[in-house]
């Protein structure tokens, strides 16, 4: 059976700035970026850092949450993410501050530039061009510049997989004993085999990124994670958001055992508004293997509607790629299941117009 999901002509109304075509370059988005984070010279001394700040705004943010859910992998020292227009107080000379703006003008972020720089701490700069470019080059800062030919809508959260490249090959290069946990070339592969069981070609019959969209059709998405992939949660209730134009925020287990299940009862329709995802896996411990099957039932006497989502993959880094992918996609035929441009974001370009 066919549907709109699957007629070219009805994803071309919809998607004028050619998001679908950078979905499906995430795989060589990430080994483009990987490649530069890995050969860009670093003018500090690794083994004199004590802490990461990592600077970032929406979509440029995105990719230091999957670093934190994989920090017992990739980090030997604390990371805090930021998005304001300082740093935190403790950043001084033996701090590594990533500045992290897709176009290199984010008001933000430039501040905290010229924040780092009064501080004089370790700075690496990722971004396309722009000012921070500018500012990389001036004050010599190590520079990862994305190849933005590789996102053909320039949409910074469509660019997700470069941002990725960059910022888990940087962490790598402060602490090498993470090589042993990561292999770029076994994450391009599950980038890609993922990708190639849900692309438009695919009929929804057999695409379950396409069937999901269609049976949520304008409903809000909630998504309960854990662990390794709470990254994945963050950044799926982003894409949901801006790309969907759908309602759509995460919670973590086991922290939401302690507050949420008291909050489902009002309002009272809500549950048909709604759509759970519960992002489980079986790398989670058994504690909270245990947690996420009572949650479960307690959505289902509740008469909620929920989705159980596993991935295939049999290690942690190849869950994380494989759940991410899977919600991009779905998110994406979400926009056009609801008639809305996965690529333009008319609220967010006029508050900045308001804000100009």
């Amino acid at each position: 059976m066919k549907t709109q999901l699957d007629d070219p002509k009805n994803l071309a109304l919809y998607d004028t700035l050619g998001v679908y075509q950078s979905i499906v370059l995430l795989g060589q988005q990430f080994e483009s970026a990987w490649h530069d984070s890995q050969f860009v010279s670093l003018n500090f001394d690794v083994e004199t850092i004590k802490n990461i700040v990592f600077v970032g705004m929406g979509g440029s943010n995105l990719p230091a949450y999957i670093v934190q859910s994989l920090s017992p992998l990739l980090l030997k020292i604390p990371m805090e993410i930021i998005s304001n227009y300082r740093l935190p107080q403790y950043a001084s000379t033996d701090t590594l501050v990533v500045l992290a703006s897709y176009s290199g003008n984010t008001e933000e972020i430039l501040s905290c530039a010229h924040d780092a720089e009064k501080r004089k701490c370790n700075t690496v700069v990722i971004t396309t061009n722009g000012k921070l470019k500018s500012l990389a080059i001036s004050a010599h800062y190590p520079l990862i510049q994305l190849d933005e030919e590789l996102n053909r809508s320039h949409k910074p959260r469509f660019g997700i997989g470069l941002m990725l490249g960059a910022v888990m090959g940087l962490m790598i290069r402060i602490n090498p004993e993470a090589y042993r946990f990561l292999d770029s070339k076994d994450i391009v592969h599950i980038f890609d085999k993922t990708l190639s069981t849900l692309k438009s070609e695919i009929n929804t019959d057999n695409n379950p990124a396409k069937l999901f969209a269609l049976k949520n059709k304008g409903q809000a998405i909630i998504i309960y994670c854990a662990n390794h992939l709470a990254g994945v949660g963050k950044i799926s209730a982003n894409f949901f958001n801006e790309t969907s134009k759908t309602f759509s925020c995460f919670f973590t287990i086991p922290d939401l055992n302690h507050h949420l299940m008291e909050g489902l009862v009002f309002p009272i329709n809500f549950k048909d508004q709604a759509r759970f995802i519960l992002l489980n896996s079986s790398l989670y411990p058994e504690v909270i293997q245990k947690r996420f099957q009572i949650t479960k039932d307690i959505l289902i006497k509740q008469n909620y509607q929920l989705t159980e989502i596993k991935p295939e993959s049999t290690n942690i880094v190849s869950q994380v790629f494989e759940s991410l992918v899977f919600l991009i996609m779905i998110s994406y035929y979400l926009s056009i299941v609801n008639k809305q441009d996965p690529g333009t974001n008319p609220w967010v370009d006029f508050f900045k117009k308001q804000l100009t």
